[in-house]
This record gives C-alpha cells, sequence and structure tokens, in this order.
C-alpha cells in the first residue's frame, strides 16, 4: 500500500457572497457537465477564493497540523478531505476510511441517551453489537461519563458532548482522522488523554489532519505544519518553525520588533495635487501577488500629478497582519529622485531579490520631497510570501550575500 495516504494537489475553492450568485454558478456548472466543458478556474462576479493553490502529502502514520487565524480556510481545507465540497480547481486523494470531528453538536442524537447514541454511532462505523458491547466500558470509562451515559444527551454540557463524540470517533481504527477545534471545550485532562489516543491511532499507521489555536495542542501530535494565511499557503514543515513564522506575520512577537518601530504614520495629501492610484506588476497583473523568498519582483506604481513635482523620493512599505513596518524602499537611498510632469506617469521598481521571509505582508507607497510627504496610500498590494520547496527561513529578513571560497596558497 502507498505511504502517501491523502494527496491534496494545487487545489481551489471558491465560495459566493450572495445567493444569486450561487445559483447562476450552480446553472453554469450543470451546463459545463452537460456540454463536457472544462469549467473556468478564474472568479466570477460576487465570487471569492476561501482557497487557492493549495499542495502537500500526508503519509500514514503522520499529523499534519492546519494552523492559522480565523478565515484562513482550515476547517474549508478539512471538508475538501472529507467531500463534503468539491474543488474548483485542482485534484484531492483520499485512500481509505475517514472519521471526522469537524464541529460540536453535529454527530450525537440529542433525545437518546448517551449509551444508545453509542450504538447508533458504532452501528454506523460499522460494527455490530456484540462489537460494540465489548467497546462499551472502555468508550463510556474514557468519556467520564459513568453517572451520565443513560442520560439524554441534550442535557449534557458541551464539554461531556465532545468527550463523549471524541471516545466513540476513535474508538474504531480509522485510515484518515480530521480534527477541527474539538478538542477545544474539554478541560486539560480530557485533552490531554485525547492527544495521546491520536498519538496511538498515529502508531497503528493513521493519517491525521488537526486544526487547534492550542500551540501545545499541536505540537503534542503534529509531525508538520501548514501555515495558512487567507486561504493561501504560506509554509509547510516542523512545527517550531511554522509557529514562528506565524506568530512572526500576526505580530505576536511585537516585543521583538520594537527597535523597528511601527508603521509610519502618513496622510495623504489633503490638496490632491499628486496621487498614487496603484500597484501592479510588470505583467500588467492587478490584485493579490504570490512570490517566493529570494525571488526578484518587477513592479510598476502608476501616479497622477496635477502640476510638476520635482526631485520626488518613491518609498514603499511593507505591514505585516499587526500592522507593523518591517521592510521599506526608498529611491533616494539608491540616488534615484524622481521628476514627476503634470499628468499620468509610471515609474517601475524591481527588486532583485525578495527578502521577506513567508508570511502576508500589506504594501503601500507614496512620493516624498525633503521629508515631505506629497501622496501616500496603503494597501496597494496584498503579497503573499511563500516558502520554496526545499528550503525554510527564520526570521524577518533573509539577506542576500556574495560568496566566494579562497584556497590557502
Amino acid at each position: 500500500m502507498p505511504d502517501e495516504i491523502i494527496l491534496v494537489d494545487r487545489v481551489g475553492k471558491k465560495f459566493h457572497r450572495t445567493h444569486t450568485s450561487a445559483f447562476i454558478h450552480s446553472l453554469r456548472t450543470l451546463a459545463c457537465n452537460v456540454l463536457r466543458l472544462r469549467p473556468k478556474e478564474t472568479l466570477g462576479k460576487d465570487e471569492f477564493w476561501a482557497l487557492r493553490d493549495i499542495s502537500f502529502a500526508v503519509q500514514r502514520g503522520e499529523c499534519l497540523g492546519l494552523i492559522g487565524p480565523n478565515g484562513a480556510g482550515k476547517t474549508t481545507l478539512l471538508k475538501l478531505i472529507q467531500q463534503e465540497y468539491r474543488p474548483d480547481a485542482g485534484r484531492i486523494l483520499s485512500l481509505g476510511s475517514v472519521k471526522s470531528l469537524l464541529r460540536i453538536d453535529s454527530g450525537l442524537q440529542p433525545l437518546f441517551s448517551g449509551r444508545e447514541n453509542i450504538y447508533i454511532r458504532c452501528q454506523q462505523m460499522g460494527l455490530g453489537k456484540v462489537a460494540t458491547d465489548a467497546k462499551l466500558d472502555e468508550i463510556i470509562a474514557f468519556a467520564e461519563l459513568e453517572e451520565a451515559i443513560d442520560a439524554p444527551v441534550k442535557t449534557y454540557s458541551d464539554g461531556m458532548y465532545a468527550r463523549l463524540e471524541f471516545s466513540i470517533a476513535t474508538s474504531v481504527q480509522a485510515d484518515i482522522v480530521l480534527v477541527d477545534e474539538v478538542l477545544a471545550v474539554g478541560d486539560i485532562a480530557f485533552q490531554i488523554r485525547a492527544l495521546d489516543r491520536l498519538n496511538q491511532l498515529k502508531l497503528n499507521g493513521a493519517a491525521i489532519v488537526f486544526v487547534s489555536h492550542a500551540e501545545m495542542n499541536v505540537r503534542h501530535v503534529a509531525d508538520r505544519c501548514l501555515l495558512l494565511l487567507n486561504g493561501r499557503q504560506i509554509a509547510l514543515g516542523h512545527p517550531d518553525a511554522l509557529f514562528h513564522a506565524y506568530y512572526e506575520s500576526v505580530g505576536y512577537l511585537k516585543n521583538r520588533f520594537l527597535p523597528l518601530g511601527e508603521a509610519v504614520q502618513t496622510v495623504q495629501d489633503s490638496s490632491g495635487e499628486l496621487t498614487v492610484r496603484q500597484m501592479r506588476d510588470a505583467e500588467m497583473e492587478r490584485g493579490d501577488q504570490t512570490v517566493r523568498t529570494g525571488d526578484s519582483v518587477d513592479w510598476v506604481v502608476e501616479y497622477e500629478a496635477k502640476s510638476e513635482v520635482f526631485d520626488a523620493h518613491l518609498i514603499v512599505h511593507f505591514s505585516n497582519l499587526a500592522g507593523m513596518l518591517v521592510a521599506s524602499v526608498d529611491s533616494g537611498l539608491v540616488g534615484r529622485c524622481f521628476r514627476l510632469q503634470a499628468g499620468k506617469g509610471e515609474i517601475c521598481m524591481r527588486i532583485p531579490f525578495m527578502s521577506l521571509t513567508p508570511g502576508y505582508y500589506r504594501v503601500a507607497a507614496g512620493f516624498s520631497v525633503n521629508g515631505t510627504w506629497l501622496a501616500y496610500q496603503g494597501c496597494l498590494l496584498e503579497l503573499y510570501i511563500v516558502q520554496h520547496e526545499m528550503a525554510a527561513y527564520g526570521g524577518l529578513l533573509v539577506l542576500d550575500a556574495r560568496f566566494e571560497q579562497r584556497v590557502p596558497s
């Protein structure tokens, strides 16, 4: 049997902001299926990418932790693996049986007792009465519900419900286990027992995809982590490096950034004499940009001036999710000052080595003359720095250097 039991290859998932848009999309998809046409992968009106260009594999006996802020796409990715959703781009391959724990109050019948729910759920998992009888005491003991097992489930607290649901779902070995924050409502003692059980499932050959905001829980069971930000895959690697990158990107490590200072407080020129209109790449693409650390980038800054401006510096700021300035470009530092003629114009900027480490950044730009801002626009571009396949980076920046090896004479 192959070692890779979950394969996610360049997967994307779109959602609709309105019911009308969703209905039109359904009709279009039906027409494409009837006519055997490939559906388009570009965004339509009122659509947005919940996930885009996600690729990874999970082997038997491995746990992949999904980390990132709320809205990053973690639960959507689990539902794609579970086949509750279908991808709009790419493909997902899951080999074997799947056990999912994606939400509280979804797997048990509230009017039945805990004992009755055990028999119902075990039958759904393919166990007969004799096999369920053999596991019954173990399931009840793990959930610590000896005194409440014959009470209706609707009388259970969230913690009791989660303990019972987790105990039932993990009582039978599965090939793939999907877990999404269901341990958050349990106390510390139960969380530790649950994590130990997940590790035991791993040792028995299960592949686990685990979502949690609790770093301790992820570190206890995950072999690797995948960092998602705004539906983009930022980095994939060891939990230590990934949590550090995550905390840096959202400003959690703010105290370490104090020497850098906060983002510059700027105000757009109220007279409107000079305006930064937009920033795009040299290929005329607008919107968000995805590059890798170490890549070169070519951007174009478009402006409009009502009158001629002399000796203008172009300044570009890179800020993280917390709004902290982490890097900047100043044309004046390399002796480039611009004469901006009246009307519309463009300035091309090339960064030969993108030094920022994996994360999500907002790019702002403006013009200054003699230290005074004439124009400034925040968040002209959303920049996703993603990890190279064969490299991992730490810190804020990766420095470009030149090397020479000398042999002693």
